[in-house]
C-alpha cells in the first residue's frame, strides 16, 4: 500500500517565528535553540536579531542570526549576518545560504522579541504585557 505525501506546509514570505510558532515541532525547544545563538550573537557583537527561511519546512525552518551597527560616519544603521542554521538540528548553515536573499523572510525578531516569545510559549497562562499590542 502506498504511503501518502503530505504536501509541506507553505511559509509566507515575511514570516517571523512568532507568526509560525504553533506550526512548529516542538515550539519550546525550537525557539530556546534560537535564543541560545541570539545571546552568542549579542555577546560578540552587542546586537542580535533574527529571520526566518522561507523555502524550508515550516515545522523547522532554518534561520538567519543578524545584528545591526551604526555606521560611524553616517549613523546609518547597517545589518551584519552573523551565521545562518538549520532548523532541525541547529547546526550552522553553509556561507552560500547566507547570500541568497530569497531564502529569509525580510520580517526579523530582536532578542528581546524572542525572548518574550519563549516566555509566553512556557508560561501560556501568564498575564500578557500591556505593551503587547505596542510594536
Amino acid at each position: 500500500m502506498a504511503t501518502k505525501r503530505v504536501p509541506p506546509t507553505p511559509i509566507a514570505t515575511d514570516a517571523t517565528i512568532a507568526d509560525m510558532v504553533e506550526g512548529l515541532d516542538k515550539p519550546v525547544e525550537y525557539v530556546r535553540r534560537v535564543l541560545e545563538k541570539l545571546e552568542r550573537c549579542k555577546r560578540a557583537h552587542g546586537d542580535a536579531q533574527v529571520r526566518v527561511g522561507v523555502r524550508g519546512r515550516a515545522e523547522c525552518p532554518n534561520y538567519l542570526i543578524e545584528y545591526v551597527r551604526e555606521d560611524t560616519k553616517t549613523h546609518e544603521r547597517v545589518t551584519y549576518q552573523d551565521a545562518a542554521y538549520s532548523g532541525s538540528t541547529h547546526r550552522e548553515l553553509a556561507s552560500h545560504h547566507i547570500e541568497a536573499v530569497k531564502n529569509w523572510s525580510p520580517e526579523e525578531m530582536n532578542i528581546t522579541a524572542v525572548s518574550a516569545l519563549i516566555g509566553r510559549l512556557r508560561n501560556p497562562r501568564a498575564p500578557s504585557s500591556r505593551f503587547a499590542d505596542e510594536d
